[in-house]
């Protein structure tokens, strides 16, 4: 058999990229859900019932400094987070702010991220009052917790 000797098909500048701009803008529709799912999940769950439930938090007092938690409280509920339990940590000689997270460990973590809390440690326990706790140690004015704080 002879080989056909013809026109080699060659592509139209513009027309593959065309579909291309359209793959990208769809992935990039794709990332920006997921990354407000991720964002929204911070703060709403779904319980087994299927009701949602804002991640609940205890804020305590390590740093002596009378009323910081009464205003990190504020800070969080205004940041849609549910305080569950405000006092004083055991001791008033903490030098930086701690997150403990006691359930809901990657919401925990995100919310960390978000008031710009670096020290984070998970001591998980299934009978918590909350499913994070927060301590104020002496740098508590470098979180964010609003009030340009």
């Amino acid at each position: 058999m002879a080989a056909r000797k013809g026109k080699r098909r060659t592509r139209k500048p513009g027309r593959g990229g065309l579909g291309q701009r359209i793959a990208v803008g769809m992935a990039t529709v794709v990332l920006v859900l997921c990354a407000a799912s991720v964002t929204f999940s911070l703060f709403v769950r779904r319980s087994g019932e299927g009701s949602a439930g804002a991640l609940t938090v205890s804020i305590k007092n390590g740093s002596g400094v009378p009323g910081v938690a009464a205003d990190a409280e504020s800070a969080l509920r205004r940041m849609g987070v549910s305080v569950v339990e405000v006092g004083n940590a055991e001791s008033f000689d903490y030098p930086r702010s701690v997150l403990i997270v006691r359930r809901r460990g990657a919401e925990a973590e995100l919310l960390a991220e978000r008031i710009g809390c670096e020290n984070v440690t998970t001591q998980i326990r299934k009978d918590a009052v909350s499913d994070a706790e927060l301590i104020l140690g002496a740098d508590y004015r470098r979180l964010r917790l609003g009030g340009g704080e």
